[in-house]
C-alpha cells in the first residue's frame, strides 16, 4: 500500500501525460500480484471505491482531534480528505497499513454505513501518506489527468504490448486481472474477448499546407459531427455501448442498448442529442442536452424522454461475427447501410459532395468541419488515418464571471464567461482554458484577489476582466437568460488592458444552431 500511495502522490504532480504513463508503467511492472491488479482496477476505472464522502472523513477526524484545531487545519489545508489524513493521531506503534488486495475489495464491497468504520480502522494502522491515499480512494478520487485509457496505455508500455490488443480483451477481464497479466508476461494464452471494445480509427488534423496539394480523388467526405464518439457492440447475445476511450457506458443509455436488439456487429459512430423523437434521420439537438446524460452513476426513468439521444453511424467493423476491418471503406459502408436502414435510435452519416479544396474552404467558411476518408482503405489504426479539416473558430471578447476548479481526477478548471446585455453581463457558457502555465497562474491570482462570493468550489468574481474566447458556433439556449450559448468556448488570451465595457454585446452574435442535418 505504501508504494501505491507514493505513486498516487507522484501522479498528482506529474506535469504531462507521458510522465504519468511512465510512472504507472514502472509500478505495474514491479508491483506484485494481486496488488498491481487492484491498483490497475482503480486507475483504469474498473472499481468503484467511493464509499466515504469527504465530509464523513472529516467527521471521523472530529472524533479524534480538537475541534478548534480541526477547523483551523481545514481552513489552512482546504481539502477535508487531506485534512483528516494529516490530523489523524498517530498510534505510537509501527505502521501496519493494509495491502491493496486487502483494502480495495473490502472497500468496494462495503456499504456506505459500514465503510467509515472500516476506513477509521485502517487509518489507525497507517501513517499520514498511506492515510491520504486511503482517504482519496474511499472518496472515489483518482489522480488528476489519469484516465482509463491512459492507464491502459501504461499497461501496454509496462509489458511492451500492443494497446489495441489490450483494449480488445479489457472488458472481458475483471480485477485483479490475473489472466491479463499472465498473458502479458507470456505465461498464459490471450484471454477471450466477448462484446469487447475494438481500437478506433484515428482522426488526424489536415493542415492547410497539406490541403492545398492534397488530391481528393478516392476520398469520401462527411461532416464532423459534434457529440461523443462511441462504439456500439452487439455480439453473441451481449449488447454494449463503449465511449471512444473504451469505457462501458451502456447503463447510461438503456434505450440505445435496447435498439441494438437483433443487430449483430461492431459499429463506429457519434452519440448525439436529438431535437425530437422523429427519425431516422434524426435532427441533432443542443449538445448540453447530451451532457445531462453523461457522468452519472444512475439514470432517472424520465431522463431518456427528457433528453433523447441517437447514434449517427459511419462505419462497420464486424458484420454478424465476420471481421471486415480489412475490407475497403466503400464495401464496409455498403454493408452498414443494409444493416441499419430504418432502425430507431440509429441513422447514417450522410456523405458530402467534395470536388476539391475549394469545396472544403467553402464549407469551412460556413462553419462546417469535414472528415476525409480514403474510400479504398481498410479500418486499421496503423493504416491511412482519417483526416479532419476543422472550420476556423469564431472569437468574442467576453467577461469572466466565475471560476470552478477541476475536481480531482477530472479535466481542467472551467470559467463562466459573459457578454454584455441590456442589463449588464449575461452568461453565455463555461469555457475551458488553453493558456500557458504562467498566464494561467496570473489568472488564478487575479481571481483570488477579485473574488466577490463563493458558492461551494465556485468563485464568483467582479465582472472586470476581458477575455478573448474562441468558439465553434452560437446556438439557441432557451433556458439561459441570454437565449443563446457559445459552442465549445475556450479562453485563448486575457486582454488585461481592456476595460469591462470593451466586451462584445449579445446583439453582435446571431444565433447559428450547430449540428443541423
Amino acid at each position: 500500500m505504501r508504494t501505491f500511495a507514493e505513486l498516487l502522490d507522484r501522479l498528482a504532480f506529474a506535469p504531462a501525460p507521458a510522465v504519468r504513463v511512465r510512472l504507472m508503467a514502472d509500478y505495474l511492472e514491479r508491483a506484485p500480484d494481486p496488488d498491481r491488479g487492484w491498483a490497475l482496477a482503480v486507475l483504469g476505472g474498473g472499481l468503484d471505491t467511493a464509499r466515504v464522502r469527504p465530509a464523513a472523513q472529516l467527521a471521523l477526524a472530529a472524533e479524534r482531534a480538537d475541534g478548534d484545531l480541526l477547523r483551523l487545519s481545514l481552513d489552512f489545508v482546504g481539502d477535508p480528505v487531506e485534512t483528516a489524513a494529516l490530523i489523524w493521531p498517530e498510534s505510537g506503534t509501527a505502521p501496519r497499513p493494509p495491502s491493496l488486495a486487502e483494502a480495495l475489495p473490502a472497500l468496494a464491497a462495503s456499504s456506505r454505513q459500514a465503510a467509515p468504520g472500516l476506513l477509521a480502522g485502517w487509518f489507525d494502522r497507517s501513517d499520514a501518506p498511506v492515510r491520504l491515499a486511503l482517504g482519496q480512494l474511499a472518496a472515489g478520487r483518482r489522480p488528476p489527468g489519469v484516465t482509463p485509457r491512459l492507464a491502459r496505455t501504461a499497461l501496454a508500455a509496462a509489458f511492451s504490448a500492443d494497446l489495441g490488443a489490450i483494449e480488445e480483451v479489457w472488458h472481458g477481464s475483471a480485477p485483479p486481472y490475473g489472466p491479463l497479466f499472465a498473458w502479458l508476461e507470456g505465461r498464459a494464452p490471450r484471454p477471450d474477448s466477448v462484446a469487447g471494445f475494438r481500437p478506433l480509427m484515428p482522426v488526424r488534423p489536415l493542415e492547410d499546407m497539406i490541403a492545398g496539394g492534397l488530391d481528393l480523388t478516392g476520398y469520401r467526405a462527411e461532416r464532423l459531427w459534434q457529440g461523443l464518439r462511441v462504439q456500439p457492440v452487439s455480439e453473441a447475445g451481449r449488447r454494449r455501448l463503449y465511449s471512444g476511450s473504451g469505457d462501458d457506458i451502456s447503463f447510461l443509455f438503456p434505450e440505445l442498448v435496447a435498439a441494438m436488439e437483433g443487430l449483430e456487429g461492431v459499429f463506429d459512430g457519434v452519440l448525439m442529442a436529438a431535437a425530437g423523437p422523429d427519425g431516422p434521420p434524426y435532427r441533432p439537438g443542443p449538445p448540453d442536452a447530451l451532457e445531462r446524460r453523461l457522468g452519472r452513476k444512475t439514470v432517472p426513468r424520465r431522463l431518456p424522454a427528457e433528453a433523447p439521444v441517437f447514434i449517427r453511424l459511419f462505419d462497420l467493423l464486424f458484420d454478424a461475427g465476420e471481421d471486415i476491418r480489412a475490407l475497403p471503406l466503400r464495401e464496409r459502408r455498403a454493408r452498414l447501410e443494409a444493416r441499419v436502414a430504418g432502425r430507431p435510435r440509429l441513422d447514417l452519416s450522410p456523405l458530402l459532395a467534395i470536388d476539391g479544396t475549394g469545396t472544403l474552404d467553402a464549407l469551412g467558411a460556413q462553419g462546417v468541419s469535414v472528415v476525409l476518408k480514403p474510400a479504398g482503405a481498410p479500418y486499421l489504426p496503423g493504416g491511412p488515418p482519417w483526416l479532419v479539416r476543422k472550420s476556423a473558430p469564431r472569437t468574442a471578447r467576453a467577461l469572466l464571471l466565475s471560476a470552478k476548479p477541476a475536481a480531482t481526477g477530472a479535466g481542467g478548471s472551467s470559467y463562466s464567461v459573459a457578454l454584455l446585455g441590456d442589463g449588464g453581463p449575461v452568461a453565455v457558457g463555461d469555457a475551458s482554458c488553453r493558456l500557458a502555465d504562467a498566464e494561467r497562474e496570473r489568472l488564478d491570482r487575479w481571481i483570488r484577489g477579485h473574488t466577490a462570493g463563493r458558492y461551494g468550489p465556485v468563485r464568483a468574481v467582479e465582472p472586470a476582466l476581458v477575455l478573448e474566447v474562441a468558439f465553434n458556433t452560437v446556438r439557441p439556449a432557451p433556458r439561459r437568460k441570454a437565449g443563446l450559448a457559445l459552442e465549445r468556448p475556450e479562453i485563448r488570451a486575457i486582454l488585461w488592458d481592456l476595460p469591462p465595457d470593451a466586451a462584445d454585446s449579445l446583439a453582435l452574435l446571431a444565433a447559428d444552431p450547430a449540428g443541423q442535418a
